[in-house]
């Protein structure tokens, strides 16, 4: 087999919901799908194959649901890793997809352990792409030695879940795959996931560009349609500017219709929205998206509507309960990183001498009905 007919290598380091599904995708455009994952994961990962159910349309009238089995991907733990014991890993490694919350990235010396193991055995020829939010635009990442020109910015839009959801308003599977998941002896949950808009990702530097194309072929091949904007997608630094935003919200459950009805909260949560734009625009020098600089335009009535909106698009229209997503995402699965994104604007707002007095009163009201609902 010639050079350019070798299977893609690719480690995917995380096997949460978005780590799979990339993982299955990537394996169905023909790439070889490694996960390293910790220890404590590897036996439900080895023992029983992972289960993906694709929600073909966003529009629930357009959906044809579909299950998918995946099992045929090796498994590397965080403990082979330090003991330098990895035979499951290949001779020839093309990418590594970091599929983990932001603020996982930086808890202890996995990742450093990590990085600097591949460095030694792939001589620097791997490219590294999240398509989750990172704040540093992976800087953390090139500071543990990986070499700018090795980077692969990127953002995911799939909303993604284990299924089944708590208190979801519809079931978003046919009844009859979801009782033949139940009756299956599987302890992996399913994965249910729709996307929506294209993934989005773009090169760092021009030595990245033929391996950025690769990438996105490679997803396109699989079945996630993929776009290269050729530049930083900067989510992780537009992404903390939610924090407000996942605050009100878990503050009302994920009600969209109710929280949309108080205008005094959602002027409150306006305003603060357009002091962490201010803080984006002033960390970026005004380089940012065009959605970024529009928020603060954006009035409270308008923004009430359209919650009320979704809230009505959720529950007529679309193929999955949006609130009930959110509600598990955001605050029972990722609840933390509402506060880690918090601590982000705050370090920010002070390095760029930003006012945040209504970001901190939002702030302040979360937690305090965080305590009140322990």
């Amino acid at each position: 087999m010639g050079e350019e007919e070798r299977q893609p290598e690719i480690l995917v380091v995380g096997a949460g919901n978005i780590g799979r599904v990339y993982g299955y995708h990537l394996f169905k455009a023909g790439a070889k799908i490694h996960f390293y994952i910790r220890e404590h994961n590897k036996q439900n990962l080895t023992k029983y194959p992972l289960r993906i159910h694709r929600l073909t349309s966003a529009f629930r009238f357009l959906n044809k649901s579909t299950t998918e089995k995946f099992s045929d991907y090796t498994i590397t733990t965080d403990t082979d890793v330090a003991s330098g014991n990895t035979p499951n890993l290949p001779e020839q490694l093309d990418y590594v997809v970091f599929a983990v919350p932001c603020n996982r990235l930086g808890e202890g010396d996995w990742l450093k352990t990590l990085i600097s193991y591949l460095n030694n055995k792939y001589q620097k020829n791997v490219y590294y792409t999240s398509p989750i939010p990172d704040e540093t635009s992976m800087q953390r990442i090139i500071d543990m030695g990986v070499d700018k020109s090795q980077i692969i910015s990127g953002q995911t839009n799939i909303c993604s879940y284990f299924a089944p959801l708590e208190n979801q308003k519809f079931e978003p599977r046919g009844e009859e795959c979801a009782k033949k998941d139940k009756e299956e002896d599987n302890l992996n949950k399913v994965i249910v996931y729709c996307t929506t808009i294209p993934e989005v990702y773009g090169k760092l530097t021009e030595e990245a560009k033929e391996a950025t194309n690769a990438f996105i072929n490679l997803l396109n091949k699989g079945g996630i349609n993929a776009v290269n904007i050729d530049k930083d997608t900067q989510y992780g630094i537009i992404c903390v500017m939610a924090a407000p935003f996942l605050a009100v919200c878990s503050m009302y459950n994920w009600d969209l219709f109710n929280l949309g009805r108080d205008i005094n909260t959602v002027t409150l949560l306006t305003t603060a929205l357009c002091e962490t734009s201010q803080t984006v625009m002033k960390k970026t020098d005004n380089k940012c998206s065009f959605l970024v600089k529009a928020i603060p335009f954006v009035p409270s009535l308008l923004f009430s509507s359209i919650l009320i909106f979704v809230h009505f698009i959720s529950l007529y229209i679309c193929s999955f309960d949006i609130e009930a997503f959110c509600h598990a995402h955001f605050k029972v699965k990722l609840g933390e990183q509402t506060d880690y994104f918090a601590s982000v604007v705050r370090s920010d707002a002070e390095k760029y001498n930003v006012d945040i007095t209504h970001f901190n009163k939002i702030m302040d009201n979360y937690h305090s009905f965080e305590k009140k609902s322990e």
